[in-house]
């Protein structure tokens, strides 16, 4: 387990983005799977999903938002050797997060018909989405507590171990899923209801394993007596929860925005774009992972004062945006074709899917340097920037342009997000910019295009010296 207040910064986020990548891709590719099997029940049953994956992202990035507020306070005290707060921040955070699920998941369980109609869910959809959802929100509470003692667990220093959790839990999702969804080893064939059970069932694992975890790690007391302390505990979660939540939920929403949109165009559409949501998920993961490990990085060395390991984590992070959001991109247009046909057979939808990634894709690296920013921010404490970033990405560009856009026709829609991804880039770059002259760092000084010089020059000569080895 790297040393995040002493190791070498590249290694330290290196060595924890790869366990983390590697739980998020086998998660991710598990729900592309299930997307897949999802698809042989036909487009109806793809559609219902697409629609019930607005609800469910929401909820999720909810929670996530719950769970970084809590790992930053967590990440701090523990580069602060505060490690008494660190043990009742964490069983206060796990009461809350179950609390708010239980508390959210009935609330949309009551309002489910009129949730789904409003979002334009056919008659032939509508019974399908809620076969899919309603077992979903039953469920979701074990779900979260895992997710916030995933996060605790990783502000601590234990990046390997919840990541394996993870990929554990796709791997029991995955097999349920063919039995429940096809009726194997004499279970009757559930459908896309099948999908649902085999998801709660994988979280009811990750529920139990993370407690464990956490227990194993003594980072969980329950012996803890109520007290003075605890309301101000809940008060600085939510102080800076609130922002990362609001951080959180504001793309699903923009993503619920764009469903409306394109399901005034065509359910195939809806369908397409459920799919797409899946597949980006699964191209983003190293993105993802570089932008969930630098949070409690900055965090703990922070809290330790350590402000040249933070200057080093931006450039870290600035360098990983370019990088794989070129590659990425790459990688989708010469394989997007063979990728969409794996989900359906259907031309409209095939069509639909290789539109989106040949718009969108090429906007990626702005996209992963507006995700990485926006995880250095709430690192520092400074979560309003971060959320301050995210509104402006999805309000002031991404709705309006994909409305413009949906005067024009579908792929209209797909441009205006594109431009949207592109625009936030560039404030994000601008917002840490700022960030640095007002903090009078060295980084102000150093030219980002020499650094990237740096790099190349670095890659050629490690081939050269490889060859002259041979």
């Amino acid at each position: 387990m790297p040393n995040i207040l002493k190791d070498n910064t590249n290694k330290v986020l290196l060595l924890m983005s790869l366990p983390i990548s590697l739980g998020m891709l086998s998660t991710f590719l598990f729900q592309v799977i299930d997307t897949y099997f999802i698809a042989e029940l036909g487009a109806n049953s793809l559609a219902a999903l697409s629609f019930s994956s607005t609800i469910y992202f929401i909820l999720i990035s909810l929670y996530i938002g719950l769970s970084i507020g809590v790992s930053i306070i967590i990440g701090q005290s523990v580069g602060k050797g505060d490690f008494e707060r660190v043990k009742k921040t964490t069983w206060v955070a796990l009461l809350l997060s179950f609390s708010i699920s239980v508390l959210l998941s009935t609330v949309s369980l009551l309002f489910i018909n009129e949730l789904f109609i409003g979002l334009g869910a056919t008659t032939d959809v509508l019974p399908l989405t809620l076969e899919y959802i309603i077992p979903i929100l039953i469920g979701m509470p074990l779900l979260t507590v895992g997710m916030t003692a995933s996060g605790i667990l990783r502000a601590s220093g234990n990046v390997s171990k919840p990541e394996i959790v993870m990929a554990i839990a796709g791997i029991i999702n995955l097999g349920f899923d063919y039995v429940f969804i096809f009726g194997k080893w004499g279970f009757p064939a559930f459908g896309i209801k099948g999908a649902a059970y085999a998801t709660v069932i994988s979280w009811g694992f990750v529920f139990i394993v993370m407690i464990g975890l956490l227990l194993k790690d003594k980072l969980i007391d329950f012996t803890q007596k109520a007290s003075h302390s605890v309301v101000t505990i809940v008060q600085e979660i939510f102080k800076l929860a609130a922002p990362t939540i609001l951080t959180q939920i504001i793309g699903p929403l923009t993503i619920t925005f764009l469903t409306f949109l394109l399901a005034k165009e065509s359910a195939l559409a809806v369908a397409a774009f459920g799919v797409v949501s899946r597949m980006e998920t699964l191209i983003m993961v190293g993105v993802l992972a570089v932008s969930t490990s630098i949070t409690p990085f900055v965090a703990q060395n922070a809290g330790a004062k350590a402000n040249k390991r933070i200057d080093e984590a931006i450039v870290f992070g600035g360098k990983t945006s370019l990088y794989l959001g070129l590659l990425m991109a790459l990688l989708l247009f010469v394989f997007v074709k063979p990728m969409a046909a794996i989900f359906s057979d259907n031309e409209e939808v095939i069509a639909y899917i290789c539109n989106y990634f040949y718009i969108v894709s090429f906007t990626y690296l702005f996209y992963a340097l507006y995700v990485i920013t926006t995880s250095i921010f709430n690192g520092l404490k400074k979560t309003m920037i971060s959320l301050k970033i995210t509104v402006i990405k999805s309000i002031v560009f991404a709705i309006p342009l994909t409305l413009i856009g949906s005067l024009w026709s579908v792929n209209g829609i797909f441009y205006g997000l594109a431009i949207a991804n592109i625009l936030a880039g560039i404030y994000a770059l601008i917002a840490m910019r700022k960030e640095i002259k007002g903090q009078r760092t060295e980084l102000h000084k150093i030219s980002a295009l020499e650094a990237y010089k740096n790099d190349i020059k670095w890659l050629f000569q490690r081939n050269k010296t490889k060859k002259q080895h041979h």
